[in-house]
């Protein structure tokens, strides 16, 4: 039997060069840079995604919880600068109120509308001139009834849009509507000429 074995090779045992070693931490650098670029630009618009998600879940709120209860619920709009809460409060039947908690839009999300955009996502629906991003037609109070309606201050159906910026980030603008005679809601951005139903 031959035992004898072949001497190792000990250049075979080289690990990577420096020149290697530099070109790979080049290479993830630059696709690093270009993620966060990207994650940069991305960024206002999912701010205002998440402050529109906010505010439509105090409206969802106010039309189910009114069915539920059976009661009127009014929408309060804190003044605040820039105007970014809102909230509900219940009606009470001796005539008083009870209010619910206040939701504070997260930053930097806030009501409004840029002023380079002059349409409205669906055509009779007010309101590019409302400064404050909240629509609703001049009606100083809005309310859901018991059935679930949401009305102006003389009772009638109320359908507005409230509309979610991002400063300075006219791309990433949001907005909703909302039909006051059935509370149905839907969702749209703006994609830098025209509104997108999401």
């Amino acid at each position: 039997m031959n035992c004898t074995s072949k001497p190792r090779n000990r250049n075979a045992e080289h690990g990577f060069t420096m020149l290697e070693m530099l070109l790979v931490i080049a290479i993830i650098m630059i696709l690093a840079g270009m993620a966060i670029f990207n994650i940069g630009g991305a960024l206002p618009g999912e701010q205002t995604a998440a402050g529109m998600n906010a505010a439509i879940a105090v409206f969802r709120q106010g039309h189910d919880i009114s069915i539920s209860e059976r009661r009127y619920f009014q929408l309060v709009i804190p003044a605040t600068t820039p105007p970014n809460q809102i909230g509900l409060e219940r009606l009470e039947i001796n005539g008083g109120f009870t209010a619910l908690p206040v939701v504070t839009l997260p930053k930097p999300a806030q009501f409004g509308l840029d002023p380079s955009i002059t349409t409205a996502p669906e055509s009779g629906l007010i309101q590019t001139t409302c400064g404050s991003g909240l629509c609703f037609g001049g009606s100083p109070t809005q309310t859901w009834q018991p059935d679930g309606t949401f009305v102006q201050a003389n009772g009638q159906p109320l359908s507005a849009v409230v509309y979610v910026m991002v400063p300075g980030n006219p791309g990433a603008q949001r907005a909703f509507t909302i039909l006051g005679s059935t509370g149905r809601i839907r969702t749209y951005r703006w994609n830098g000429s025209t509104w997108i139903l999401q």
